[in-house]
């Protein structure tokens, strides 16, 4: 009989959970309450330290916790950071996880508290990639930063409007749509420039929008792709 296992992707807002064919996520800082005992606890973690995260885990589940590490090479994936320690684990496994699903040139986005682009060559070549603020971040920010600009969640199926908003929240909404779609449209520049054939797109996550991007680019979306590659890393 095969292990029970519980998979968590602890991340900045939000961790995400598997365990077989049960999927969810709860507010990190949080664990997930489970109905049957599982045995083997598999971790990514970029948002908790790990001592703190060990106790929690073994406390709810009395099971000793499994934490995967960014490497330089994994599941046929050569790391392209110069310090491989700098690469958050996150990253590293969705971006496996990604590779291991196409084998062929490719962008990853991963869209959540942080935005990130991650470029793959179709022999397992991690050439880097790029870090901005995500939406939910950088709406926090203005809200924060400014005394007169209302800042709130807007209808997300009317952020990427081709008209100028008429209120505050849209204008700060529809114009953070606008920011995110940019930095993509530049991203996937950047990867025709960079490979000779046609980048495959890959897009996870889960902040504002990320539906809505299916309607404007061709990606291959897979929401669990950290899961995945813990899956790779700890098997």
């Amino acid at each position: 009989m095969s292990d029970i296992v519980l998979d968590l992707d602890v991340g900045n807002s939000y961790t995400k959970w598997r365990v077989g064919k049960l999927r969810g996520s709860v507010v990190t800082g949080e664990l997930p309450e489970l109905v049957e005992s599982v045995d083997r606890v598999r971790v990514s973690a970029v948002a908790h330290s790990e001592g703190q995260l060990r106790e929690q885990i073994q406390g709810n589940y009395s099971v000793q916790p499994e934490f995967a590490k960014t490497s330089r090479t994994l599941s046929g994936v050569h790391n392209g950071y110069d310090d491989i320690n700098q690469l958050g684990v996150d990253r590293w496994l969705a971006l496996v996880a990604a590779w291991k699903r196409i084998k062929s040139d490719l962008i990853m986005f991963d869209l959540g508290t942080a935005m990130t682009a991650d470029y793959v060559r179709a022999d397992g070549n991690h050439l880097g990639g790029y870090i901005v603020p995500g939406l939910n971040s950088m709406q926090s920010v203005l809200g924060k930063r400014t005394r007169d600009v209302q800042v709130q969640e807007s209808n997300a199926s009317v952020l990427l409007s081709g008209s100028p908003a008429s209120n505050t929240i849209d204008a700060v909404n529809f114009g953070l749509a606008r920011v995110q779609l940019g930095w993509i449209k530049s991203c996937i520049d950047v990867g025709t420039q960079t490979f000779s054939n046609t980048p495959t797109l890959i897009l996870t996550g889960g902040d504002l929008g990320v539906k809505n991007l299916g309607q404007l680019f061709r990606f291959q979306y897979f929401p669990d792709l950290v899961l995945e590659g813990l899956a790779l890393a700890l098997p």
